[in-house]
């Protein structure tokens, strides 16, 4: 079970809070769908915009992060 899962699996049983943390941490890693439901809850009102904000930060930061190692996968394989 990945954290977007669990985030899902605790969000189920009413435990907002919990499912906040692991969406979070899977939004850090890169995943959008955690991204999403967090947007989802700030919408909501459960999720405040300081932490909204933050997830979405460190999710760009992490897409950029892969976008610059694709980068330059890809320049090193055109440059052989």
């Amino acid at each position: 079970m990945n954290l977007q899962d669990l985030g899902l699996f605790e969000e189920r049983n009413g435990n907002m809070n919990r499912a906040l943390e692991h969406f979070t941490i899977a939004a850090r890693a890169g995943e959008d769908r955690s991204l999403k439901k967090i947007g989802e809850g700030y919408k909501a009102g459960y999720v405040s915009k300081e932490d909204y904000s933050t997830a979405l930060r460190a999710y760009q930061v992490s897409a950029n992060e892969v976008k610059s190692k694709q980068r330059d996968i890809a320049a090193a394989t055109h440059d052989e």
